[in-house]
């Protein structure tokens, strides 16, 4: 059932991605400065990845012999914290008197929040790929001493 959720979310990130390209691309072309406008399109592109990232392992869950929820977990606080930080800095001059010099430490969190997903989902899928590998090596192993006692 978590799953599906992890779908539905991936999916609204993407969805997020998006419509906030697009409204990067038209309004505020030129209403935000160079600098801006560029760690508003980092949080962009960061947001359809992730997206597609946890929407690709979401599906494929069943595939895997571990706790995947664990790195979608990650994944999923990681993008919220890394791309919505962004997104405030970046449009923080559409803000008067507001100032969010706190901010800026959420995104290295969330960063690390993403890493630690992908770390998580790529050390337990090299376990996976070892067990397959030793689990398949003992049953070919068993199969040619089977084939051995019957030619003898």
């Amino acid at each position: 059932m978590k799953w599906k959720y992890y779908t539905q979310f991936s999916l609204l990130i993407c969805a997020i991605g998006i419509l906030t390209g697009a409204f990067g691309a038209h309004a505020l072309k030129d209403k935000l400065p160079s600098n801006d406008l560029n760690i508003f399109d980092t949080a962009v592109k960061y947001s359809l990845f992730l997206g597609l990232s946890i929407l690709t392992l979401s599906i494929n869950h069943r595939h895997f012999n571990y706790r995947l929820s664990t790195a979608l977990l990650f994944m999923s606080i990681g993008i919220c914290l890394f791309a919505g930080s962004l997104f405030m800095i970046a449009l923080n001059s559409f803000w008067p008197g507001v100032y969010l010099k706190g901010i800026g430490i959420i995104t290295p969190i969330g960063g690390i929040a993403m890493i630690f997903g992908f770390v998580h989902t790529s050390l337990f899928c090299l376990k996976q790929i070892e067990e397959s590998k030793n689990s398949s090596s003992s049953s070919s192993s068993s199969s040619k001493k089977s084939h051995r006692k019957t030619t003898e």
